[in-house]
């Protein structure tokens, strides 16, 4: 963000009103009810935390965080059960 705002000579909150309107998701954005749902539906159909991240858009350790608290049982590197 401070790049593209030193780069174009405007300020770093312009930046960010300009890739909202372009729907870019900025860092920072935290999962919303629904889509820790669809997460955890994701994930217990058997998709990896890894995967179920790119489909989200989310990093992988922020879908195990979400399913974590959300009470999900999770599965260890190999698809077992812990």
């Amino acid at each position: 963000m401070y790049e593209l705002a030193d780069s174009f000579g405007i300020h770093r909150t312009t930046v960010s009103d300009h890739l909202r309107r372009q729907c870019v998701r900025l860092r920072g954005h935290r999962m919303t009810g629904s889509e820790i749902d669809q997460a955890a539906a994701l994930y217990q159909a058997g998709l990896s935390l890894a995967r179920v991240g790119e489909r989200l858009g989310f990093d992988g350790k922020t879908i195990m965080n979400a399913l974590h608290a959300k009470g999900v049982r999770m599965r260890d590197s190999h698809g077992r059960e812990r």
